[in-house]
């Protein structure tokens, strides 16, 4: 039988707690023990994923997270490689986290070609991607999630649990119910698009790290509000009984251990995993990103990977806010000349 998280939270008695706890006279009562889910549902992965899911597989794909600044260059950018014969749809296994699982679900579902050209891009993300990420004036619960993912340090599960925590607590607009309908504007569906893709999330109540695959049954939208639920700013979403938030929000912002196993590797991340990318606006989240190790362990492992890191707009020194609408057309501008400059690298990766 499913527990909600309010059984699971209520779910032990006064009485049963009192008969867990010894309480010896002269000594101070031993503090109750925390309540905490005794259920699994399949969701929750530990890093590195086991076993790994890549193995076998041939082309592995890792989108990771950057709101919509990121979100515009990968549709540019996918595009571009497309136009000129390099079709990322092809991919074995692919994963996606925040703005990398809409992506990935847009990809691997078909949705991007039904655009046919990089005008019609041009013409129709920006009203989109304005329903996805609307800009109102943060209240004070907002800022407080949102700041204690920036001023995060480390990546302990009780601070990832703290985080979501504030997540829970913030007083967001109505996401419950209209940011899973916006995504799945954008999707084009609710149903799963390919067993080849994972999204990635993490539960705000235990700090658990969570991949959604086709088999557990989610609506690929709802699976992508969840990967992209920002502190402080959307969501959180349910995946089945778990509040979840962003995915980026933990040490690593792609994920990439998901596709551990194939034989080659391309992964797309906002920043290089480096400390500068907290100053300069790119990542929302404070926490030590562990890119480069996982690039190291695929690669320690006998994959071939490609990493291609997009940073800052030339001219840019900062960004502001990387879910601000104003980056979109740039970063589709940006992006589909990149992915034309790349033709001859991808195809020589990729085909």
């Amino acid at each position: 039988m499913k527990m909600n998280r309010r059984n699971l939270i209520m779910g032990s008695s006064a009485l049963g707690l009192a008969s867990a706890v010894q309480i010896v006279p002269g000594e101070a009562a031993p503090k109750a023990p925390r309540p905490s889910p005794a259920w699994d549902d399949g969701l929750a992965h530990p890093i590195p994923y086991k076993p790994q899911l890549g193995a076998g597989k041939e082309r592995g794909l890792v989108l990771g997270g950057g709101g919509t600044y990121l979100l515009a260059w990968m549709v540019g950018y996918m595009h571009a490689l497309k136009s000129r014969g390099v079709d990322l749809a092809t991919s074995d296994i692919t994963v996606g986290t925040s703005a990398g699982s809409f992506a990935g679900a847009a990809l691997m579902g078909g949705y991007l070609w039904r655009l046919r050209t990089e005008f019609d891009v041009l013409a129709e993300f920006p009203k989109l991607f304005a329903e996805l990420m609307p800009q109102t004036k943060p209240n004070v619960s907002q800022i407080r999630a949102a700041k204690m993912a920036v001023d995060a340090r480390d990546a302990k599960p009780r601070t990832i649990q703290a985080i979501g925590h504030a997540a829970m607590a913030a007083r967001n607009p109505d996401n419950l119910t209209s940011y899973p309908k916006a995504v799945e504007r954008f999707i084009g569906a609710t149903q799963w698009p390919s067993p080849k893709l994972y999204t990635t999330a993490n539960d705000c109540y235990t700090g658990e790290r969570v991949v959604v695959a086709q088999e557990d049954n989610i609506p690929i939208n709802i699976a992508c509000a969840a990967s992209s639920s920002l502190p402080g700013a959307l969501g959180p979403t349910f995946l089945k009984d778990r509040l979840c938030m962003d995915g980026g929000i933990c040490q690593t912002s792609t994920h990439a251990d998901v596709v551990a196993g194939v034989k080659r590797a391309l992964i797309i991340s906002l920043s290089d995993g480096g400390p500068d990318a907290i100053t300069s606006g790119l990542r929302t989240s404070g926490m030590p990103n562990t890119l480069r190790k996982e690039v190291k362990d695929l690669q320690s492992g006998g994959t071939k990977v490609k990493l291609k890191v997009v940073g800052l707009l030339p001219g840019v020194t900062k960004v502001d806010s990387i879910v601000d609408p104003k980056w979109i057309a740039p970063l589709l501008k940006w992006g589909y000349e990149r992915g034309l400059s790349d033709t001859d690298e991808m195809k020589a990766f990729w085909l």
